[in-house]
């Protein structure tokens, strides 16, 4: 029996078009294995042409998707145009950004549909919008951003632990986590009409990808509309992401709380060793590179001496010994806070499935499903309101 295909064509070819780019195929690659013309492709994924039901079997099975994800009610994504920085990236950082780029619009629309279907759109923050003073440093304005923001969070200068947390219910951004490749450390995009959202690579370690979410939060206070996805090649070189770049590190390692911990490191020992400096990475929640090139640039410790511990074999393996040791590892959940409440509460009023919420959130099913038996109990107590 053929299937019935009631989508309309431009949503539809919005989906065949994002799944292709999944499949990391040209129009031109993928037409050839269909046996179509490259215009018929062309046609179809911009809603001119429909499709016919022998057609989106051929659609599916090239591009290793179902049928009914295809036909599925999920929302259109928001198709945000990506923009990505890269010194020469060649055809694998190029193929690498589409397909992140269709990842994060995917999400974006899941994420969307789950607030509308249960009228809990995220509030849109209205913070004072971050403008780049040509004159200055660009370092000093990264510190006065970060206080201003860590004042207006009124979490003081102590480590940020959720920086998640923070970034979905104080901002008003969703974070996603997925593995993505290796050379992608994370994406951001913002909508005017639905807010900000960013894309961390789970497959890098917790400490980068707080990095990385602090890197893209500073791009939303830029409120940048021109999404943008962060390349493990990329030098900085424009002038907003190297602020963004330096935003990052003086957000999670306040400059006087730095200071103050290397004297009191110093005052017990005489002296500052590299446990220590693995110490203060695992107390700051980031990379033994984040740290190091933050003590280098407050002249706590000589110019060069990450490099220099680099090459002498300092790695991971240290900084992982130093945390179990200081019962100091922690790994963020697979769900994010706010995420996780809206599955919750789509499921346990029966409007998704668990089925429909991993295909959704592009998720494991048992994982999804461990998830919610959790957050949704057998029964579920209510608390007394006081009389």
């Amino acid at each position: 029996m053929a299937t019935e295909i009631t989508i309309r064509p431009e949503a539809l070819g919005a989906r065949l078009k994002a799944a292709r780019s999944l499949a990391q195929l040209t129009q031109e690659a993928a037409a050839n294995k269909l046996g179509v013309a490259r215009t018929t492709l062309l046609a179809i994924e911009s809603g001119k042409r429909a499709v016919r039901p022998e057609e989106l079997r051929s659609f599916a099975e090239l591009y290793s998707v179902r049928e009914s994800e295809l036909l599925s009610g999920y929302r259109q994504p928001l198709d945000m145009e990506v923009k990505y920085r890269c010194s020469g990236p060649g055809l694998g950082a190029a193929v690498a950004t589409a397909d992140v780029s269709a990842l994060l619009n995917r999400l974006a629309a899941a994420s969307v549909e789950l607030e509308e279907m249960l009228g809990y759109p995220v509030p849109m923050v209205d913070y004072p919008e971050l403008h780049l003073g040509r004159d200055g440093s660009l370092e000093q304005q990264a510190e006065d951003a970060a206080l201003s923001l860590r004042q207006r969070f009124g979490i003081g200068l102590g480590p940020i632990f959720d920086l998640t947390s923070l970034l979905e219910m104080e901002l008003g951004l969703r974070v996603f986590e997925r593995p993505l490749p290796a050379k992608v450390s994370g994406a951001f995009a913002y909508h005017e009409g639905h807010g900000g959202f960013v894309l961390l690579n789970s497959n890098h370690p917790p400490e980068r990808r707080r990095l990385t979410a602090a890197h893209e939060g500073g791009h939303y206070l830029c409120k940048r509309t021109e999404p943008v996805v962060v390349l493990e090649t990329d030098s900085f070189s424009e002038r907003e992401d190297k602020f963004c770049d330096m935003f990052a590190r003086v957000l999670l390692m306040p400059a006087v709380t730095v200071r103050r911990k290397v004297g009191e490191l110093r005052g017990m020992s005489a002296d500052f060793t590299v446990r220590h400096m693995l110490w203060m990475a695992g107390y700051f929640h980031v990379s033994i590179e984040a740290i190091a090139r933050r003590l280098e640039g407050l002249g706590l410790v000589p110019k060069g001496t990450y490099d220099s511990l680099k090459e002498r074999g300092l790695g991971r393996r240290h900084l992982e010994d130093v945390l179990k040791a200081s019962d100091l590892r922690r790994e963020p959940p697979q769900f994010t806070p706010r995420l996780l409440l809206l599955a919750g509460e789509a499921y346990a009023r029966g409007l998704l499935s668990e089925q429909q919420i991993a295909e959704r959130l592009e998720l494991d099913l048992a994982a999804v499903r461990r998830v919610l038996e959790e957050v949704v109990g057998p029964e579920e107590l209510e608390l007394e309101s006081g009389t």
